[in-house]
């Protein structure tokens, strides 16, 4: 397929890199809270309960949210690709 029969608009083009971009960010951002979370879980599975299950929920609500930025980035990253033309 040549360049000149699969091109977006440049508007659709520079949605879809800053729409993944934005995605990658968000959730780049969201890792140290993520890690925050893990190692409280973690510290306190030994000692105490309710403390390490708080932490432990709070560790997969975390890691729901960013995985579903990453995912919601990747089929929208998909979903605006260029799409050949049709033949006419």
């Amino acid at each position: 397929m040549k360049e000149s029969e699969a091109t977006g608009t440049p508007y659709r083009t520079a949605a879809r890199w800053g729409l993944l971009l934005a995605g990658l960010v968000t959730a780049a951002l969201r890792v140290p809270e993520l890690s925050r979370y893990y190692l409280q879980w973690r510290a306190l599975a030994g000692t105490d309960e309710s403390a390490a299950a708080a932490y432990r929920t709070y560790f997969a609500v975390e890691a729901a949210i960013t995985l579903f930025v990453l995912a919601m980035a990747a089929v929208l990253f998909y979903a605006l690709r260029p799409r050949p033309k049709k033949p006419e």
